[in-house]
């Protein structure tokens, strides 16, 4: 095996794990989206203001987190862009 061989597996080893991140983030921000929803519901439902507060602030969490991780997607996707131009 030659270090072109090598140096292309490695390439594929990263794209194949920058793919998994993605899909895996995706699935989180799913999840964490249709936690907000059932929790709105909840907050609709509730008649205390203690517990209604603090699902906000939950949901607050919440959207921050899918903030944060459509950004890691926007970055490893660059990422994986970067180096596929650069094979």
């Amino acid at each position: 095996m030659n270090s072109n061989d090598n140096k292309s597996d490695i390439q594929k080893m990263h794209e194949e794990q920058g793919h998994e991140i993605i899909d895996k983030l995706k699935s989180k921000i799913q999840a964490t989206q249709q936690n907000i929803e059932v929790s709105e519901e909840l907050i609709a439902g509730t008649p205390s203001d203690k517990e209604r507060k603090k699902l906000i602030e939950k949901n607050k969490g919440r959207r921050h987190a899918v903030g944060s991780m459509e950004k890691e997607i926007r970055d490893t996707e660059q990422e994986l862009e970067k180096r596929s131009r650069e094979a």
